[in-house]
């Protein structure tokens, strides 16, 4: 039997409501792995932010035979100007204004400017140093920059004198079991 040629062809309503709550449910179940793809990439990026002030740092040491000399309070204790200081003593060793940068915090805090010194920020906090050569190496478990807050859900980030990232939370436990 052969099809009336008077007959629509088409989808039915009842049919296009079924593909479209299929594609409802197919992007409800992907949005969680959206969201985690994200947060691992804006770690890694953390990670790799941490690297880059470590390497940039070592340089820095090797040009100066010494840490950054940059008081944490300053005569007018405002947060732009230490960090603007940071920003200048290691950007002609490769960390860029986007170094300081988390992109989780920087997503949290909903995209504010950094771009200029009044706006300055840093999200990594340098460890303060004697004006020393060999103290920043002296110990290998110690900080030389740690992330300003949990923002990755496993403790602030931190990289060692030895190169090595780890969080908050590890080192702790590590610390616990040690003794």
């Amino acid at each position: 039997m052969h099809p009336r040629s008077d007959a629509r062809s088409g989808f039915t309503l009842l049919e296009l409501l079924v593909v479209i709550v299929v594609i409802l449910i197919l992007v409800g179940l992907s949005l969680p792995v959206i969201s985690h793809l994200r947060a691992r990439a804006q770690r890694a990026q953390c990670t790799a932010n941490l690297r880059n002030l470590s390497l940039a740092a070592n340089l820095y040491l090797q040009e100066n035979r010494m840490w950054p000399q940059i008081p944490i309070g300053n005569a007018s204790g405002s947060p732009e100007v230490f960090a603007q200081a940071w920003i200048e003593a290691l950007t002609p060793f490769g960390a860029t204004r986007q170094t300081w940068i988390c992109p989780t915090l920087q997503n949290f805090l909903q995209n504010p400017d950094y771009s200029t010194a009044a706006t300055a920020r840093i999200d990594y906090i340098p460890t303060p140093f004697d004006d020393k050569p060999d103290t920043p190496h002296q110990w290998p478990r110690q900080p030389w920059f740690a992330e300003t807050g949990d923002v990755h859900g496993h403790g602030n980030l931190i990289i060692f004198t030895d190169g090595s990232i780890s969080d908050l939370k590890t080192v702790l436990a590590e610390a616990g079991g040690e003794r």
